[in-house]
């Protein structure tokens, strides 16, 4: 059998693509370790027949070793100590490893063993582009820091690194491809943030919890400023002064740099009756909160991060059977129009109007929220996505 060593910088139950990709290993026959972080000495349930190790460690500890990731290799020096040790003890086949900035660390560590050990580099986003949007890496003295500009230099070095390279689309496929001509096209795949259709079937509707009269805007993810969150809260303030019936609902943890203006800007008087935000749910609540919404929004910034891929959530609200409202990044506007599942917009005025239009009418809504769910799916249930991530296996075995 099949050893598979799968590494995260996680607690790894916080992060649903890493746990798909997990399931579909072991139903196929892989055995598989996970190498993550425990956090802040919490107990974690132990996963069905997962071999899980942790790294434990406070959050805020890990926080400041990534922070200055580019200025002192500290996190990368405790990766590969940790790796190391991890290859020792459960000697895998091949290193399943996620995100960029852990390839080095995962080379590293698989180079001081005689047998080579083939490393598997899976990108959950176009890294560089998004290390410099955050915004703790912004204004002068945290730039200095952390040196967001340094990973567009570091980015082909931690590519070379690796045996193949997971992507989250075939655009973001081909961007690499046109970058570095050391990249071929068989390294790469592409595996999107499609759902596990048949987990989404098992969950339930709690009709306990009730909808309201008015129409029902719902966010779901991180609460953000790139994430759009604070032009969606624009665009519910403009509808009701323009007459709409509307509230908001805005469902995830706030981002740490945008709290206090996250909790400044919900209090105004006009909107502070029409948004709600719950911090945290599990994902099989996702279906019930989904129900009682009527529009649901995925209002990303529009930059080079953001356009990688489709946002899991995206693939989440069509399971729901409700309209997308997107912003114009590439892959979810091309989307959208192609399935006739939403609406998009470029420009703050065109967010209130697609929220207008969809406000006025239910017919439009039903029958877009119907397309979504029926393409969803046509064109990406299970099979053909698994055979693309154990394709990557058996080419290297």
């Amino acid at each position: 059998m099949i050893s598979i060593g799968v590494v995260v910088d996680n607690d790894f139950v916080s992060d649903v693509r890493v746990q798909k990709e997990v399931d579909i290993l072991q139903k196929n026959g892989y055995l598989v370790h996970v190498l993550c972080f425990g956090f802040d000495d919490n107990q974690y349930a132990k996963p069905k027949d997962i071999s899980i190790s942790r790294i434990p460690i406070k959050k805020s500890k890990k926080n400041t070793l990534f922070f200055f990731f580019n200025r002192m290799p500290f996190y990368e020096k405790l990766w590969r100590r940790e790796i190391k040790k991890f290859i020792s003890n459960k000697k895998p086949d091949v290193l399943h490893v996620h995100d960029l900035y852990m390839s080095k660390s995962a080379s590293e560590a698989c180079s001081d063993f005689e047998h080579k050990i083939p490393v598997v580099l899976d990108l959950h986003e176009n890294f560089p582009e998004a290390f410099a949007s955050y915004n703790w890496t912004k204004g002068h003295l945290r730039g200095f820091l952390t040196r967001p500009k340094l990973w567009q230099k570091k980015e082909a070095d931690y590519l070379s690194r690796a045996s193949k390279i997971i992507v989250l689309s075939e655009s973001y496929k081909k961007d690499l491809l046109n970058r570095y001509s050391f990249l071929k096209e068989e390294l790469l795949v592409a595996f999107p943030n499609v759902i596990d259709l048949r987990k989404f079937e098992t969950f339930k509707v709690d009709r306990s919890v009730k909808r309201s009269k008015k129409t029902t805007l719902m966010y779901f993810g991180i609460v953000g400023e790139r994430r759009g969150v604070f032009d969606s809260i624009l665009a519910l303030k403009k509808g009701i002064e323009n007459g709409l019936n509307i509230k908001l609902i805005l469902i995830g943890p706030v981002d740490k740099m945008d709290k206090d203006r996250f909790d400044k800007v919900i209090k105004e008087g006009s909107i502070r009756e029409s948004i709600e935000h719950i911090p945290w749910i599990q994902l099989s609540d996702l279906l019930t909160y989904m129900n009682i919404s009527d529009i649901l929004l995925s209002p990303i910034h529009k930059n080079k991060q953001h356009e990688s891929g489709v946002a899991n959530k995206v693939y989440q609200y069509m399971f729901g059977k409700k309209p997308l409202i997107v912003s114009d990044c590439k892959p979810q506007r091309e989307l959208v129009e192609k399935f006739n599942c939403g609406l998009s917009y470029s420009s703050q005025e065109e967010f209130v109007s697609c929220i207008t239009r969809l406000y006025e009418n239910r017919e439009l809504r039903e029958r877009m929220g119907k397309n979504g769910f029926n393409k969803l799916y046509e064109h990406y249930d299970n099979e053909l996505f698994e055979n693309r991530l154990l394709n990557v296996y058996k080419d290297l075995f």
